[in-house]
């Protein structure tokens, strides 16, 4: 099996230092390029075509919003957002961008090397202390665990949308249009009294009601 291409984005010193340790003596892992500029990122992604970009993320950078929107967009390469914040709202930031794995700064060696293997292979990841605070506190007071009343198409789509699907993937997959996908959308948001896909994936990680 060819080693994961990896391209790392981290602007701190310390933690850089280690992820390149990390990654350096693990033979699974091909360590394309270390930046610690955004400005540099998009250059080096399309030079070296990683598999896997794993970037230190910082909300107030909107070039870093931006780029990453176009990579995930794109689907190409996979991100892996390590940060040292774990409150609500940046997990719900990072979801909403699209972002589908994020590890924290005090995570173990082995829950970094299994991130960047389930991510390389479009697969999402959530390290213990991520799911441990999503799941501790929940996104209100009206989310529970109880059965949620949807139509088996409704859970279908549903099951999609904490995949990370597209709405026109999902519709191609399903064979109905995006407008019907956007109706089954709005209708379980509205059903599970929720304002966001973000929410909604952190209400399916938290019910159990699909496996994300």
């Amino acid at each position: 099996m060819n080693p994961i291409k990896v391209i790392l984005f981290d602007f701190q010193f310390l933690t850089r230092e280690g992820l390149m340790h990390l990654l350096g003596e693990d033979p699974a892992f091909d360590l394309m390029e270390v930046l610690e500029h955004s400005d540099d990122l998009k250059h080096s992604i399309v030079k070296h075509q990683p598999d896997v970009v794993i970037l230190d993320y910082e909300e107030q950078k909107e070039d870093l919003n931006d780029l990453l929107e176009e990579i995930i967009k794109n689907e190409y390469p996979q991100v892996l957002v390590i940060t040292n914040r774990d409150n609500k709202s940046h997990i719900r930031t990072l979801l909403d961008l699209g972002i589908r794995g994020i590890v924290t700064k005090g995570c173990s060696k082995m829950e970094i090397v299994n991130a960047i293997q389930s991510i390389s292979i479009g697969n999402r990841f959530f390290c213990n202390r991520i799911l441990d605070q999503v799941m501790t506190n929940p996104i209100s007071e009206e989310v529970t665990c109880d059965p949620a009343d949807l139509s088996p198409r409704e859970f279908e789509v549903l099951n999609w949308i904490t995949k990370g699907q597209r709405t026109v993937d999902i519709a191609d997959k399903l064979n109905i249009s995006v407008h019907t996908i956007n109706s089954h959308r709005k209708n379980i948001l509205k059903k599970l009294n929720l304002k966001s896909p973000a929410e909604l994936i952190v209400y399916a990680m938290e019910s159990g009601m699909t496996k994300v």
